[in-house]
């Protein structure tokens, strides 16, 4: 059933955008068939409000004193409640599919390699996720409803139109020719719509960089050359965003002139034909009845031209997703390590540590060795260097998704206290809700590594992939954490994998491998052999130099 339901969502993504209009209207068509009928009441509504009018104007040119109102509060009352129901119909959908759309897109971010999309920007991924779906909703909800709109209003109206005098119709002509050359006009900046995209999503990834780059001392000393980059990145977004209206604002005057000059052309009509002052009343009404279908005719364009670029965007996104990259495609057991392609060996149920200068290259082996568990179908949790957590509670942070028991908690406040994190909060029930923030902006760096640890050890995964996870302890807190989780239940029959610098890690460790930049692996073996005094191994060398 899982399986259906998932090809079902890539199915939708992988539609183009004709498909994914046509799909909409299945999924959702008992929606869009009462949509349909609340419009058709809507502009039947509509369609009598010249005639009132024109009576009316009879009615005072005659200077009749009994005129009633009360058809024109109930035409009022039906257009509120008709038009408003269209909007909904119409609306309601197009929400549901947009929120559809991102959980099927980050559902698929979530489950491919994060090699098939690095070489996009985090504010690129954003843009898409939030920006260019927007854009899909604006077209399913607003664009289709127009189509509608123009439809039914034209197929209402013209016969009403020509029943009360046929050669009115051509003086409509202006109106319909404006509308017809702005549309031209906004196709025409189809390219420049795809350019405001891809600036924004540049202008984004500066605004989530300024908000993580705070957390390091780096960011301070470039400050001002990233102010000025950042600006540099605005004003080439506003560029984009005017040029892109530039054709907009040119052919923005057709429109009134176009209505102008049909109210002249009908005006002289009817004059030649002396229908009387009350049918220029009449044939005005239906000009502004027309206005808005041609109006919105002529913005569906610039709505069709912004959203094919985004689907183009999405596509473009789903087709790296599904190429696996050249990491995935390896079959073999090798990594990549400066050129050459290396078996890393290590001992399964058992705690593995790497170690080399710093540089060497440990944590581009480790990603990979993520990588190829992967590949296997194997469970893995990787804490990294920088690790992220979700801006929410500390607890839905370390279970991430789990059915918590009262056991599983308890385990979870012990792993917590063993890290140094019970004293975030007074009590247990605070500590557990404390929300820790945007990537743990209210923790430090090194609570947030710990909390990740935390994590990884509550997680069902079978192997673990810590990349030097006791960087930010000191060597007596390390010591009494890893003395406590060489006992853990959470680590038995579960294969470690770590980086570390510190010969108090590696000695707690079963199996050691040294890497060293260019060479690859300089020796491995049983860390008891290898660290000892008279081993005289390159792994007992490396540390000895750390103590002079």
């Amino acid at each position: 059933m899982a399986k259906s339901m998932k090809n079902i969502k890539d199915y939708r993504l992988n539609l183009s955008l004709i498909g994914l209009i046509i799909r909409q209207f299945r999924e959702f068509w008992y929606y869009y068939l009462g949509a349909l009928l609340t419009l058709v009441a809507t502009h039947w509504i509509q369609s009598n409000l010249p005639f009132y009018a024109k009576d009316l104007a009879d009615m005072v040119e005659k200077g009749s004193e009994s005129i009633e109102s009360w058809p024109f509060v109930l035409m009022a009352l039906g257009i509120i409640v008709f038009r408003t129901s269209s909007r909904l119909l119409f609306f309601y959908p197009a929400r549901i599919q947009q929120k559809l759309l991102r959980v099927e897109l980050l559902e698929r971010l979530e489950n491919t390699s994060p090699y098939r999309f690095e070489k996009r920007s985090s504010g690129q991924l954003f843009q898409i996720l939030n920006g260019d779906i927007e854009q899909i909703r604006a077209l399913i909800g607003f664009a289709l409803l127009q189509i509608g709109n123009i439809i039914i209003s034209l197929a209402i109206l013209l016969p009403k139109l020509a029943a009360f005098e046929s050669r009115l119709l051509i003086a409509l002509l202006p109106m319909l020719g404006s509308s017809l050359i702005f549309t031209l006009f906004v196709v025409k900046s189809r390219r420049w719509f795809r350019l405001v995209q891809d600036r924004a999503g540049e202008v984004n990834n500066f605004l989530i960089e300024s908000f993580v780059g705070k957390r390091t001392i780096k960011n301070y000393h470039a400050e001002k050359s990233f102010i000025n980059l950042f600006s540099q990145t605005s004003w080439h977004e506003l560029q984009a965003t005017f040029r892109s209206g530039v054709n907009i604002s040119i052919a923005m005057p057709l429109i009134p002139l176009g209505v102008g000059l049909s109210l002249i052309w009908g005006g002289w009509i009817i004059w030649e034909l002396q229908l009387g002052a009350s049918s220029l009343v009449l044939f005005s009404g239906f000009v502004f009845l027309f206005l808005e279908p041609l109006a919105f005719f002529s913005w569906i364009g610039a709505v069709f031209s912004s959203s094919s670029t985004a689907w183009d965007r999405i596509a473009e996104l789903i087709a790296d997703l599904d190429k696996p990259s050249p990491l995935e495609a390896t079959t073999d057991s090798k990594v990549d390590f400066w050129g050459k392609r290396i078996d890393i060996p290590y001992l399964e149920n058992q705690w593995n540590v790497l170690v080399g200068a710093t540089g060497c290259g440990k944590t581009h082996v480790l990603k990979q060795l993520a990588q190829r568990f992967k590949n296997q179908g194997r469970s893995i949790s990787y804490v990294a260097q920088e690790p992220y957590l979700y801006n929410d509670s500390l607890e839905r942070n370390i279970f991430l998704g789990q059915e918590i028991t009262e056991s599983k908690r308890k385990r979870a406040l012990e792993l917590l206290k063993l890290f140094a994190l019970d004293f975030l909060e007074s009590n247990v029930e605070l500590l557990l809700k404390l929300e820790v923030g945007e990537n743990g902006k209210r923790l430090s760096g090194g609570q947030a590594k710990r909390l990740c640890l935390v994590r990884t050890l509550m997680s069902p995964s079978e192997v673990l992939l810590w990349d030097d996870p006791f960087s930010s302890v000191d060597l007596i807190h390390e010591k009494q954490i890893l003395s406590a989780l060489r006992n853990a239940p959470e680590l038995k029959n579960k294969t470690l994998i770590l980086t570390s610098h510190r010969l108090s890690t590696v000695r707690q460790s079963d199996f050691v491998l040294a890497l060293e930049k260019h060479n690859g692996v300089i020796e491995s073996g049983q860390v008891n052999s290898l660290v000892a005094a008279n081993s005289k191994s390159w792994t007992y060398e490396y540390f000895e130099k750390q103590m002079v």
